[in-house]
């Protein structure tokens, strides 16, 4: 399995993955999420495909924050519900990690954030920690440099 950027073509297949473990309305919100890594932004969103032979079995998106340049956030970490618990996660999620601690310079990453309703999962295997409880059962969470 390699991990590459996204390509324009993968963005239906990456929001049908999102309607599957979400919703289909989650899923329409997605797709735009994703086609705007292709727009003219400022800061445009970036994101990274799981795939094998041309199958794609997953994805995790990223992105600096308008907050603070030196904050990213990872969000739609997703894999095909076919695929999960095979570590496809972990290796997407540990690439992202890796792509925002190589910038360098004015935008050198100080922390990353993220929300989750599966913290034990950030923490036990990236070392992210509990910022605070957003509800129900998400929780945000921070990795710091």
């Amino acid at each position: 399995m390699k991990i590459r950027d996204l390509k324009k073509e993968d963005i239906l297949l990456l929001s049908k993955i999102v309607s599957l473990n979400y919703s289909k309305k989650y899923g329409e919100n997605s797709k735009k999420e994703i086609e705007a890594s292709f727009e003219n932004k400022i800061i445009p969103p970036k994101y990274l495909v799981a795939e094998e032979k041309g199958k794609i079995f997953g994805f995790a998106g990223y992105i600096q924050s308008w907050m603070d340049y030196s904050v990213y956030n990872i969000f739609w970490v997703n894999v095909h519900p076919d695929y999960q618990k095979q570590n496809i996660g972990s290796k997407l999620v540990k690439e992202v990690i890796k792509k925002i601690k190589s910038i360098k310079g004015d935008y050198k990453a100080k922390m990353i954030l993220l929300t989750t309703t599966k913290p034990k999962f950030y923490s036990e295997r990236f070392g992210f920690e509990i910022m605070s409880s957003l509800g129900k059962d998400e929780v945000l969470m921070s990795l710091k440099f």
